[in-house]
């Protein structure tokens, strides 16, 4: 909870207002407590009976209410939408990327089209919209709005509307990058599960020296050898001395999937040769780095319909 905090006056008072603003734990993982925390903060610091922040759609056709903060009440609520279609000059002043600062809403020619169903319905005389931008891109609005007799806005007050604007930025970022942290995380352990749980022996080899980097369990299964007896080791040595498989067929696609099949044959710990088909697809990581995925399945269990 934000201590009380008196009005900002003049701009003896702005440096204190970051400083409180700095305070905040605006880094909360919870985006939507994040802009409740930023809203409560600039009405209390600010003084102003409602402080909102405003998600324009993937279509820009509306914004959306994520969160209005009412001073007086201590109290917050969502869900009014604002079309483009009816406020056409509000939504053009928003594109240009300027804020938005009437001192007299229901004259300022962005705003004055609000009046009969926003403006005097909510007591709003007065309003400062500041466009939030997310990498170049216009997100959303920050409204600042002043209920009862309208004065004008102080350059202290624009400034200080223009710095949570950038906070607002910044905590959508931050999110962003966490959920892409996630969805990242997520895809990893698909990815293993996926890896680990195959039916198939696996390897993953580097494609320029063929030294083997990972292998699953079938894998360790079908060679007779744990993952720490098989990493490092050249593919070419898992397969029959007899067998004139070159590596480099494997990075040769046989496929319109992209994808090279080849037939040969591997020996395991104990000196057992198997015929196996090997599917290998040469996938490109990041700095030029190239890698060989092979699939090895014997061919005993192609020829058997149950192991199909």
């Amino acid at each position: 909870m934000l201590p009380p905090s008196r009005p900002l006056a003049s701009s003896l008072d702005l440096q204190g207002a970051f400083a409180q603003l700095s305070r905040g734990n605006f880094s909360s993982a919870n985006l939507d407590d994040c802009l409740r925390q930023l809203t409560v903060a600039t009405g209390r610091i600010l003084n102003i009976e409602r402080v909102s922040l405003w998600g324009l759609t993937s279509q820009r056709e509306s914004l959306e209410c994520i969160d209005l903060y009412e001073l007086s009440h201590n109290r917050h609520s969502v869900g009014v939408t604002l079309q483009a279609l009816r406020y056409p000059e509000y939504f053009r002043a928003l594109e240009r990327g300027e804020p938005i600062v009437a001192d007299d809403a229901m004259k300022h020619p962005s705003t004055q089209r609000f009046a009969e169903d926003y403006l005097l319905m909510n007591g709003i005389s007065a309003l400062i919209n500041t466009p939030i931008h997310v990498n170049g891109e216009l997100q959303g609005v920050l409204s600042i709005e002043r209920v009862g007799p309208h004065s004008a806005w102080t350059s202290v007050q624009r400034l200080f509307a223009h710095a949570v604007a950038n906070l607002v930025s910044l905590a959508l970022v931050q999110h962003q990058v966490l959920q892409m942290e996630e969805d990242l995380r997520d895809a990893n352990s698909l990815r293993l599960a996926l890896f680990a749980g195959a039916r198939d022996a696996i390897l993953i080899s580097d494609a320029s020296t063929g030294h083997i980097l990972d292998a699953n369990p079938q894998a360790e299964k079908l060679f007779g050898r744990q993952l720490q007896q098989l990493l490092g080791l050249l593919q070419s040595e898992l397969h029959a001395a007899s067998d004139g498989l070159d590596p480099r067929q494997l990075l040769t696609p046989t496929q319109a999937s992209g994808a090279a099949v080849v037939r040969s044959t591997v020996v395991n710990r104990d000196g057992k040769i198997i015929p196996v088909e090997i599917i290998g697809h040469e996938i490109q990581l990041e700095k030029g780095r190239k890698i060989v995925q092979g699939v090895f399945r014997p061919l005993a269990a192609l020829d058997d319909p149950t192991e199909c």
